[in-house]
Parts: C-alpha cells; sequence; structure tokens
C-alpha cells in the first residue's frame, strides 16, 4: 500500500491571456524563475520544513501535518526510517504504516495516547527478564527482537536501548512463564509476532482497543491465535 500524503505536488504555470502584452524578459524570469519557490513546492512536508501544513499532509484522512496528531505522527515516521531490518519484505515503518497508520479501525486518540507511554508503563519487570534470558540468552541480538524494538520505540519516543534492556521478550513468540516462549524461525512469524506484541504491549500500558483495531479481537490470548493464524484486519 502507497504511503498517504507523501505525493509531490504539480506545479502549474498560469495560461497566459489570448491578447496579453508582450512582458520583458527579465520580468518573465524573475515571475517564474525563483528556485526557492519551485522546489519548496515539489518536496514533502519532510523535505522541507517551510512549507505551509495544508500543502504537506500527513495522511489527510487523519489531520494536517500542524496540528497536535500531525506533528505527533511526523515525529514516529521520521524515528522509524532510523530502521532498516526487513522482515518478510516489511521495514519497521512500512509495517507500521499499513498496519496502524492506514488502518481505520485505530483512532486518532489512541495514536496520541500511544506517543505517551512511558518506559515505566512497558517494562517487563526483572523476574521476567530472568526467565526469558534464561530461555532465550540471545535475545536481544534476534534481528525479530531490534525490529519490534525500532518499531515500538519509535511509536512512544522511547530511547530504543533503554526499551531493549527493560523488555528483551519482544519479538519472542509465546510467553515468559510457560513452556511456549521461543524465537519464531520462518520470517512470517517473526512479522506476526512483532505486530503483536507491538499492540498488545500498548494494550497492556493503558491503550485500551487497539488488540482489537488490528486483529478483530481484543483478548491478549485471542489476539495472539488470530496473528500467529495470519489474520488481522490490516
Amino acid at each position: 500500500m502507497d504511503p498517504i500524503g507523501r505525493r509531490p505536488v504539480a506545479l502549474q504555470t498560469p495560461p497566459q491571456p489570448a491578447k496579453a502584452e508582450p512582458r520583458p524578459a527579465a520580468n518573465t524570469v524573475q515571475t517564474l524563475s525563483n528556485p526557492q519557490t519551485v522546489g519548496h513546492t515539489q518536496k514533502s512536508g519532510f523535505e522541507a520544513p517551510g512549507v505551509k501544513a495544508a500543502q504537506a499532509p500527513v495522511g489527510t484522512w487523519r489531520a494536517p501535518a500542524d496540528s497536535e496528531l500531525g506533528k505527533v505522527i511526523n515525529g514516529m515516521l521520521e524515528r522509524l526510517k532510523q530502521c532498516d531490518i526487513k522482515i518478510k519484505g516489511d521495514t519497521p515503518e512500512s509495517l507500521f504504516r499499513r498496519a496502524i497508520l492506514d488502518n481505520k479501525h485505530v483512532t486518532n486518540e489512541q495514536l496520541l495516547a500511544i506517543s505517551k507511554v512511558s518506559l515505566e508503563q512497558l517494562d517487563s519487570g526483572p523476574e521476567t527478564r530472568q526467565k526469558v534470558l534464561a530461555k532465550v540468552p540471545n535475545a536481544r541480538e534476534l534481528p525479530v527482537h531490534k525490529f519490534t524494538v525500532a518499531m515500538l520505540s519509535a511509536a512512544t519516543g522511547i530511547d530504543a536501548q533503554k526499551l531493549s534492556e527493560a523488555c528483551p521478550d519482544l519479538g519472542l513468540t509465546g510467553a515468559p512463564g510457560t513452556p511456549l516462549l521461543y524465537a519464531a524461525k520462518t520470517e512470517r512469524m517473526q512479522r506476526s509476532t512483532a505486530l503483536h506484541d507491538f499492540t498488545d504491549y500498548l494494550r497492556g500500558a493503558g491503550i485500551k482497543g487497539l488488540n482489537k483495531a488490528v486483529w478483530g479481537v481484543e483478548n491478549r490470548v485471542l489476539s495472539a491465535a488470530v496473528s500467529a493464524l495470519g489474520g488481522g484486519r490490516y
């Protein structure tokens, strides 16, 4: 799915009147050859900060770029660009765009709330960390862990290193404290796990309805089952 709101704005030259008097060459150049104006008109809001929000909205159905929500989304997307790990053809940015930002079941209020989640709300705790690292000692080195951390860090603004230290279980399939906790081998399951961890950890942090928006059900176990079977509303 193509990202919303990042299309270049076409530059149109006004038609000349049928009987317009000839103008001096200097005036023509002055009217049409302002490189700064032309360049900014053709750039997105990410490339040209001076462009007004109305010319470069971030997802027109969400909010203008100069609104509170537009600025929050802009910040999320900028941070997402910092990670280029790919799993099953997706980067953290492309998966976030498709499953969260472009998902009309996800509300603007949820996006704003996600941006305010703190590390303390997501912290797995020392007991869970100990169990996770006993079963998967290299959990923090796995590409799926780094992918999941990158997506959650970008959405919340929490430092990725601190998030990885606090939640080594991010990206692992299953749950700590159960026999089912492992690093998935297939990329399909890794991507599914990364997205479910994203939604379910945020559900645990107080973002109600996010599991249902993405998986169709809010319950942690049932949404995980939908995820594992390849379902979802995105």
